[in-house]
């Protein structure tokens, strides 16, 4: 729902800075979306871990805040809108040391900006529930609040994105951790077989997840380490850390013997050939 004030004009993210006494003049607004990452990533990630996502948004290729400014940083979320996640102040900046990999896409961020940003309590109560209309202008990322007055599409809670579904579920193995509640919950509660996809060579492996495992913690441990114990995939890696996208093949009842849960993923490895074309070895 657009939000407007009582004459009927729309209500904007400036007029919102102004109810609060902040200046828009000494305001950046900054929206993060990155082709890099697969659509929603970064709205997850700020909100399983904040910390991770502010690491990301600290390090830069380039000079782009003054220090003793203020941003307030918006991220796209999987739904494409463009919501608030916060009000900071630029205090510093420093260099990145060399070696360093950014936090979400891994790459190599050696020798760049790293600003030294403190969240500021202003408009907390509006952050993850304020959605703006950030206009045709995408590419242009970072823009000042006083010239840009953004108008406010809705104000309300941003609930996490539908479960799509085992048959739909695809994922790398490297989101796990940040997958919403509800997410980690369905997958907490089932057992069955998986698929794990190696993203560069393309092979696949087939496992499963019983006993007192479901499907959650047996992936958070190939997340954790790179192979679950596996002796096939600690093998792929003895060359550096492979990366997979997991899938589901089928999921079983809770009281499903683990013998009956084995025979099904015997019957996937022998459909998909992954021990004579992939990482199974037995």
């Amino acid at each position: 729902m657009t939000s407007s004030t009582p004459d009927g004009s729309f209500l904007t993210f400036a007029d919102l800075l102004g109810l609060a006494g902040i200046d828009s003049e000494d305001v950046r607004l900054v929206r993060h979306q990155d082709g890099r990452l697969r659509p929603g990533r970064l709205h997850e990630a700020w909100r399983q871990d904040a910390g991770a996502f502010e690491q990301y948004q600290a390090t830069q290729a380039r000079e782009t805040w003054p220090v003793g400014c203020r941003l307030a940083s918006f991220i796209v979320t999987e739904a494409r809108k463009t919501v608030f996640v916060g009000l900071y102040r630029v205090d510093g900046v420093g260099s990145a040391e060399t070696g360093s990999l950014d936090v979400l896409t891994g790459a190599d961020v050696s020798g760049h900006l790293q600003y030294d940003l403190v969240l500021l309590n202003d408009l907390a109560a509006y952050r993850d529930r304020v959605v703006i209309d950030w206009g045709a202008g995408t590419r242009s990322w970072v823009q000042r609040a006083a010239n840009q007055p953004k108008p406010i599409l809705e104000i309300a809670d941003q609930s996490e994105p539908r479960f799509p579904g085992f048959r739909e579920f695809v994922r790398p193995v490297e989101d796990v951790p940040t997958l919403p509640p509800g997410w980690q919950q369905v997958l907490r509660s089932v057992k069955g077989v998986y698929l794990l996809v190696d993203m560069d060579s393309g092979q696949q492996y087939v496992g499963s997840a019983k006993g007192a495992d479901s499907l959650y913690g047996r992936w958070l441990q190939y997340a954790t380490d790179g192979h679950g114990g596996n002796v096939g995939l600690r093998k792929a890696g003895e060359h550096g850390r492979r990366r997979y996208q997991v899938s589901v093949l089928e999921v079983v009842d809770e009281n499903t013997p683990d013998t009956t849960i084995e025979q099904i993923e015997s019957y996937w490895k022998n459909k998909l050939l992954t021990r004579t074309f992939g990482l199974n070895v037995n």
